[in-house]
C-alpha cells in the first residue's frame, strides 16, 4: 500500500531523512516513533506531494508519486486522509459545513439530504452528536481533534495519515482518540500511518512500529518486539510510557 525506498530528504545541507525504507501492508496501522525535529511530519508529508524527496521512491499502491505532476496527484491525494496536529477548523462555520466541507468539494452531485446523511454518519462514527449547528470554539479541543477526524473520514479515504493526533489533550482524551484510530482504521478498513512522540499509544494500537532518530530507522517492529528491543532510543521511550502508566 505504500513503499519508501530509500528516501532522502535534504534541506541545504541539513539532511533530515537519511535512506528510510520501509512498507506499510494494506490494512495495517503503523506508528512512526521520534523525538522532535527527526523528520516525521516531513516524511509525512512526502507520500502526499507537499513535499518532494532529494532523492529515493515513495510508491502509493504501487504509484511512484515523487515523478507525479501536482495534476497527477490528486488521485493519490483522494485516497489519503491527512488529520493534522491541530484540528484546523474553520471558526466561523458550523461543525456541519466543517465536516460537509470536502464533501461539497469532493462529490458535487451529492443532494442536500446525502450531504445531511453523510455529515450525521461521521459524526456518529466519532460518538458526536447534537454538535452539528455549533461553532468549533463552543465545543472541547479533543472534541474538535473528533470532528477533524470525522471530516477526513467523510470523504472516504484509503491511506489515513495522522500527525501527532494526541498533542495538547489530557489522558483521558489520549486514550479516546487512539481507540477511535484503532476503531475506525479496522471499521473502515484503512491503512493508517501514525507520527507520534507517543510510546504508550504505538503499544496499544500499533501493528508495526518504526522509531527515528536523526532521520534513520533505528529500531522496528511489533509492540512486542520493541519492548524487547536494547537501542537507548526505544528504552527511554518505554520507560517514559511506563512511568505515564504509573502516574495515571
Amino acid at each position: 500500500m505504500i513503499t519508501f525506498r530509500d528516501v532522502h530528504k535534504q534541506f541545504g545541507e541539513r539532511e533530515v531523512l537519511k535512506g528510510i525504507t520501509f512498507e506499510v501492508p494494506e490494512g495495517q496501522i503503523l506508528f512512526i516513533l521520534g523525538t522532535s525535529g527527526t523528520g516525521k511530519s516531513v516524511l509525512l508529508k512526502n507520500i502526499v506531494g507537499l513535499m518532494q524527496p532529494t532523492s529515493g521512491q515513495i510508491l502509493v499502491d504501487g504509484t511512484d508519486v515523487t515523478r507525479l505532476s501536482e495534476e497527477e496527484l490528486f488521485p493519490v491525494r483522494r485516497k489519503c486522509g491527512m488529520v493534522f496536529q491541530h484540528p484546523a477548523l474553520f471558526d466561523s462555520l458550523t461543525i456541519f459545513e466543517n465536516v460537509a466541507f470536502g464533501l461539497r468539494k469532493h462529490y458535487p452531485e451529492y443532494s442536500a439530504a446525502q450531504l445531511a446523511e453523510r455529515v450525521r454518519e461521521c459524526l456518529s462514527l466519532v460518538y458526536l452528536s447534537g454538535v452539528e449547528d455549533k461553532k468549533p470554539q463552543a465545543i472541547s479541543y479533543g472534541m474538535q481533534k473528533r470532528v477533524s477526524l470525522a471530516r477526513t473520514v467523510a470523504v472516504n479515504p484509503r491511506i489515513l495519515l495522522f500527525d501527532e493526533p494526541t498533542t495538547g489533550l489530557d489522558p483521558v482524551t489520549t486514550r479516546a482518540i487512539n481507540d477511535l484510530i484503532l476503531e475506525l482504521s479496522r471499521k473502515l478498513k484503512t491503512t493508517s500511518l501514525v507520527v507520534s512522540h507517543d510510546m504508550q499509544c504505538a503499544l496499544d494500537i500499533a501493528d508495526q512500529i518504526i522509531v527515528l532518530d536523526m532521520g534513520e530507522i533505528v529500531a522496528r517492529g511489533t509492540p512486542e518486539e520493541l519492548r524487547k528491543n536494547p537501542h537507548p532510543l526505544v528504552r527511554d521511550f518505554l520507560k517514559e510510557a511506563l512511568d505515564a502508566e504509573t502516574a495515571s
